[in-house]
């Protein structure tokens, strides 16, 4: 056992496998199984049938689980090595025992080479590999010596081992390893062994030989496998580390070059920004020139214009002079006119006799109207009243009104008897209707009787009575007429409900009573038609009691007989209430009749007295006509002796009218002329106003300020311009100034998009309300020499910094040329390294596939076989840095004396490919160069092969681990 930094390492070494025992692993038993290095070692079990079920897949599994099979997938924890515990439900005892949560792996290791039983103990090193069904999943612990479960049955070892596993010291300080250093602690990473499984083990990443047919294996695959049994791939995963710090070195220069290539363009942009402010300073220069030449023109142009204007004002004063002289004599001759109230006063009286005269004409001839269209009205209803008068039939108003009072009279009486007649037959019918229902008699007290489940019926209902017996018994049976026969049993029930619903001192008749003594049955008198109630002894009772004439002589009750109708039987009743109803409806059609008879006499009634009326207004309408005719005559003598008055009053009016028009339109003229003088004099004194306006509007003394000199100076110096600057004007100057301003602004801030990147001063100037940017060319031109000032500030302050920059910017671009430069000079060196490792892992590839070759031919002539070799062409390492070196390995065998080699994907029988498998993985094993033991794990061993073919290779897999120190390990 060696330790390293990370704790224990390769404890077991080249020890060997000398026992093994399991606890609550599938349904194996607990039995310590002694084993044996080199050679062939079959399993075999009895199943509950056969051999299948015996366990034998389960326990070779447990054995390559302890000898860190990379099958079982140990880098992720080997969560397939919960499935080996004991299942009940798997096992079919599931009404036996229930599932267990941990089972253990027992391996006692030693020293194969050791003889002496106190050596062999004094060497042995015992292997504990718990497995628990939930992760963690393995956790592995140790003990020099002998330390395993013991007991006379299955019972007393499997419950020590808990007792045993946990005075085992932990094998990781306070905690334990688990499945993924296991391989690294017990066997220092070597590979003890392989495996062809047949249980639920999951394949590693690295093709088994064995766990799949050859054939069905590609040439890359294979080769993974012969490089994890000869080590090969830990040399490949070398190779690829330094192809990925080759692609790490080349893609560092390229990052260095770009970043080189960025900073390049990073450096142009501020180069050219430190140009543009050299350039900007020039233009700045020229813009001010400009702004000198515009201040002297503009200065010589105000003075021009203020000597334009002083002329002007002049020539206006007189003007104004002669404009005032000429209103005022049109204001003399209005003045002469005089006061026109005397006319106004004269027009108006005219004007009011005229309208007084004719308000009047108009009013008789409205009034004559009027009067005409109400004769026309009257002659109309006139007539229509004669006409409507013809049907009085020579009756006055008075004997027309007292015949329709007489037929009102009978016509009410009808309506009377009529209304009579209609409620008899509805009362007869309704009587029908109970007879016919057979609840004519003490109908809501039967309700009340049977709604408490009481069966009842009324006493003169179910009572049949003979037709000559009517005269006897009806007087006996009258004061019952309203009761109700209850069953004796009901009595008192009956009674409460029917005092609860408030029907106290109601008659009942008991029947059925089981103490009246039977009286036999007597032909003549009345019986019960119920058959439910039995009333013989009632019957007979009042039969005794009572006589023809007298109820109860000794109480002195007396009934009066002869009823119209039988007061007993059903049928009889409903007979009586139907003659009822059709005699009702009898009387109720004459009734009709004669009432539709009053009607018509009050309907000719009616018609003659609204004749009678009609004839009567006819005479009055007749009176009113011939005074409204009187009245038509005198409006007619009114207005013709008022005409003459009317058309005098009207010719005095329209003369005043006449002389104040001319008056009028005089004034009118005279007026239009002042006001055309006023507007002459308010136009001279308005351009008068804006004269004076505009001279203050020149403002000479700023401009005089902006040019810094006198007029006669600016004049002079613009002489001295060249001949076209010499014809600018001022608004040219202005353009120029502003487009020169524009050029530097551009060449100071050539990208500014944001506020932080310009002074804040300079801001405002151009983004403020009516500032550079949105301003008009009026508006920049008051903002120049703010311009200028603040230009030349920021222009002043960035010409230090800039040539500052300038200098940095040289050391830097040295710099990063030179560290591109080494980035260069690394990339070569890694690249040379790269290509020396691939060629010398190349050469060890072939030398270390040529061992395995000639093993396995040797292996092939030793053991049956005509020869075999393997074939491994080199191939190109790939260009990505994280794909492997793929290599491949093609196995081609002899299959017969002195032939061809045939590849190993060519179709052949199963049993041979099994055979070369087998020869293949001890070849690759044996070329390992590993003196460690390798055991050799092969479930249904000979499954595809015949008796003859098993018994040869089993002798083949024997010899192979005797010979070469492989242990063979087969479930038959």
């Amino acid at each position: 056992m060696s330790a390293g930094e990370d704790g224990p390492f390769d404890i077991l070494g080249s020890k060997v496998l000398l026992g093994v025992q399991v606890v609550d692993l599938s349904r194996l038993s607990t039995h310590p199984i002694p084993m044996i290095g080199r050679g062939l070692i079959t399993v075999a079990g009895q199943g509950p049938t056969d051999s299948n079920g015996a366990g034998k897949s389960s326990w070779i599994a447990a054995l390559s689980l302890l000898h860190a099979d990379d099958q079982w997938r140990l880098t992720s924890g080997a969560p397939g090595a919960a499935e080996l515990l004991f299942t009940a439900e798997a096992a079919g005892q599931e009404g036996n025992w229930s599932n267990v949560d941990r089972g253990y792996i027992v391996g006692v290791f030693s020293d194969p080479d050791l003889t002496d039983l106190d050596e062999i103990e004094a060497s042995a090193v015992t292997v504990w590999i718990r497995i628990n069904r939930k992760a963690s999943y393995l956790d592995l612990r140790w003990k020099h010596g002998l330390h395993i479960p013991y007991g006379a049955t299955e019972a007393e070892r499997a419950a020590g081992a808990d007792e045993l596993w946990a005075a085992l010291p932990h094998s990781n300080g306070r905690t334990d390893f688990h499945a993924n250093k296991l391989s690294q602690v017990l066997y220092g990473g070597q590979v003890r062994c392989v495996s062809f499984l047949s249980t639920s083990v999951r394949s590693s990443p690295t093709a088994n030989l064995l766990a799949e047919p050859l054939n069905e294996l590609g040439p890359a695959r294979i080769f993974n496998a012969i490089a994890t049994l000869t080590g090969l791939d830990h040399e490949l995963e070398q190779e690829q580390a330094h192809r990925s710090a080759e692609h790490t070195q080349r893609e560092a220069t390229k990052q260095a070059a770009a970043d080189l290539q960025r900073w390049e363009q990073e450096m142009a942009t501020v180069e050219a920004g430190i140009l543009q402010r050299a350039a900007a300073r020039e233009a700045l220069a020229a813009a001010k020139e400009s702004w000198l030449a515009r201040s002297a023109r503009y200065l010589i142009d105000g003075a021009g214009r203020n000597e334009e204007i002083l002329q002007e004002l002049a020539a206006l004063d007189e003007r104004v002079a002669e404009q005032e002289a000429r209103k005022d004599a049109v204001e003399g001759e209005i003045d002469a006119f005089g006061n026109e109230e005397g006319l106004l006063r004269d027009v108006q009286l005219t004007r009011q006799e005229r309208d007084k005269l004719d308000a009047r004409d108009r009013e008789l001839d409205l009034a004559q109207r009027s009067v005409r269209e109400q004769l026309e009205r009257l002659g109309q209803e006139h007539r229509r009243l004669l006409e409507a008068g013809r049907s009085a039939d020579g009756r006055d108003l008075a004997a027309a009104a007292a015949e329709q009072d007489e037929a009102r009279a009978v016509l009410e009486e009808h309506i009377g008897r009529d209304h009579a007649a209609r409620s008899a037959v509805d009362h007869a019918s309704a009587e029908l209707r109970e007879a016919e229902s057979g609840q004519t008699v003490s109908a809501p007290q039967q309700q009340v009787l049977e709604n408490a489940g009481i069966e009842c019926g009324a006493l003169t209902d179910i009572t049949e009575l003979p037709a000559a017996d009517r005269t006897e018994w009806e007087p006996r049976l009258a004061p019952y007429r309203e009761a109700v026969v209850i069953d004796a049993g009901d009595a008192v029930l009956a009674s409460t409900a029917l005092a609860d619903a408030g029907y106290a001192g109601f008659l009942l008749v008991l029947a059925n009573r089981p103490d009246a003594a039977p009286t036999g049955s007597a032909k003549r008198g009345p019986k019960s038609a119920d058959k439910r109630f039995v009333l013989d002894a009632f019957f007979a009772t009042i039969g005794a009691r009572a006589t023809k004439d007298s109820i109860d002589e000794v109480a002195g009750v007396v009934a009066v007989g002869q009823f119209d109708e039988p007061i007993t039987g059903r049928t009889a009743r409903i007979e009586a209430a139907r003659r009822r109803v059709e005699a009702a409806v009898e009387a109720r059609a004459e009734a009709s009749a004669a009432l539709e008879q009053a009607r018509s006499r009050v309907d000719q009634a009616e018609r003659r007295t609204a004749a009678a009326r009609a004839l009567a207004d006819a005479e009055s309408v007749q009176e009113q006509i011939l005074a409204l005719r009187e009245s038509v005559d005198r409006h007619e003598t009114d207005r013709d002796s008022l005409a003459p008055q009317l058309q005098a009053a009207k010719e005095s009016a329209e003369t005043a009218a006449g002389q104040q028009l001319v008056r009028d339109e005089r004034l009118k003229n005279l007026e239009a002329t002042r006001r055309d003088h006023n507007r002459v004099l308010d136009e001279l004194r308005g351009r008068r106003l804006t004269l004076l306006e505009e001279q203050a509007a020149l403002d000479l003394t700023t401009r005089t300020t902006g040019w810094g000199g006198t007029p006669a100076e600016a004049e002079e110096f613009v002489l001295g311009l060249p001949e076209d600057a010499q014809r600018r004007t001022t608004a040219d100057w202005n353009h120029q100034a502003c487009t020169q301003l524009d050029d530097v602004i551009r060449r100071c801030f050539p990208s500014a998009r944001s506020r932080e990147e310009i002074p804040n001063e300079l801001w405002e100037i151009l983004n403020g309300p009516d500032g550079w940017t949105n301003g008009t060319l009026g508006d920049r031109v008051g903002l120049v020499p703010a311009l200028h000032r603040t230009l030349s500030t920021h222009l002043a302050q960035h010409e230090t910094f800039d040539s500052l920059q300038q200098q940095q910017i040289a050391t830097q671009r040295a710099e990063r040329n030179a560290a591109l430069e080494r980035a260069r000079e690394g990339l070569g060196e890694a690249e040379s390294t790269a290509r020396a490792h691939r060629a010398s892992l190349a050469d060890g590839i072939k030398a270390r596939l040529r061992l395995v070759s000639q093993e396995f031919d040797r292996l092939d002539q030793q053991y049956g076989g005509y020869g075999a070799k393997l074939e491994y062409p080199e191939p190109d390492p790939p260009a990505e840095p994280d794909k492997a070196w793929r290599w491949t390995v093609t196995p081609k065998w002899r299959r017969s004396e002195g032939g061809p080699f045939s590849a190993f994907n060519v179709k052949g029988n199963t049993a041979q490919m099994d055979e070369k498998a087998v020869k293949l993985v001890c070849a690759a094993a044996l070329a390992g160069g590993s003196d460690r033991p390798l055991l050799l794990i092969l479930d249904e061993l000979g499954r595809n092969l015949g008796s003859q073919h098993r018994r040869e290779a089993v002798a083949l897999f024997e010899q192979i681990g005797r010979d070469r120190n492989i242990t063979v390990i087969g479930a038959l």
